[in-house]
């Protein structure tokens, strides 16, 4: 009995170039395995037990075979997400500048783009620090956050005054018309729709100025929250 079960393993184990998968490697499945193990069954009932061994086992490849395609898919969904969430790391945040003692910019006779030279983050390269402009690099609803800070003399009644624009557009105002003392500043925070290819930048008016050192009073921020072509 013992030798008509080794034959059975023996003839299974070489049979298996036919499957897709078999415990000697991948191959390729015929019906034609389980028809013969029928024949072999109904002629010698002896190694009906090996006949049903072999079913047992070749279940097992297919239930295998299944398994390592459905990994192979859930492999390639994780690629999938991951490829779309590099593509979705927008986010950038700049100071005026990194000066040792107090710089300020302005004033001017008339509106200026600021050009925020200290980089903290960048990810995505979509900041120009060369033009300050941010240029949207795909479409979604992002925050936006800018503040604006001066120093001026005691005379200057409104020191700080600015524009978050899109487009050229202002969008929100950064204004200080305190006037009481020698500091003055501004913040403004929202959430916006925006689409590929807005440029969104902070623009001094004429008349007024900024000033900053390694204390980074001058900010401006933005990062996508989600991606979405419309609003």
């Amino acid at each position: 009995m013992r030798a008509i079960v080794l034959l059975c393993l023996l003839h299974a184990a070489f049979g298996q170039v036919q499957n897709k998968f078999s415990w000697s490697g991948p191959a390729i499945t015929t019906a034609t395995a389980d028809s013969s193990q029928d024949k072999l069954c109904s002629n010698d009932q002896a190694a009906c037990g090996c006949c049903l061994m072999q079913k047992q086992m070749t279940r097992m490849e297919e239930f295998f075979n299944m398994t390592v395609k459905e990994m192979s898919q859930q492999l390639m969904n994780t690629k999938t997400t991951l490829n779309n969430i590099k593509r979705n790391r927008v986010a950038f945040s700049v100071a005026l500048n990194n000066n040792n003692s107090m710089t300020c910019f302005g004033p001017f006779p008339d509106d200026r783009r600021i050009p925020y030279k200290h980089v903290f983050l960048n990810l995505g390269d979509s900041y120009n620090a060369q033009t300050g402009v941010f240029t949207v690099p795909r479409s979604g609803v992002y925050s936006v956050a800018a503040t604006v800070y001066s120093l001026s003399p005691f005379n200057m009644p409104q020191a700080t005054c600015a524009q978050l624009q899109v487009n050229g557009t202002a969008v929100a105002p950064l204004l200080e018309k305190n006037g009481l003392d020698s500091e003055d500043s501004s913040t403004v925070l929202l959430a916006r729709h925006l689409k590929a290819g807005d440029q969104v930048s902070v623009s001094l008016q004429k008349g007024c100025n900024i000033c900053d050192d390694t204390n980074h009073f001058n900010t401006f921020t933005s990062f996508l929250l989600y991606a979405a072509e419309q609003a």
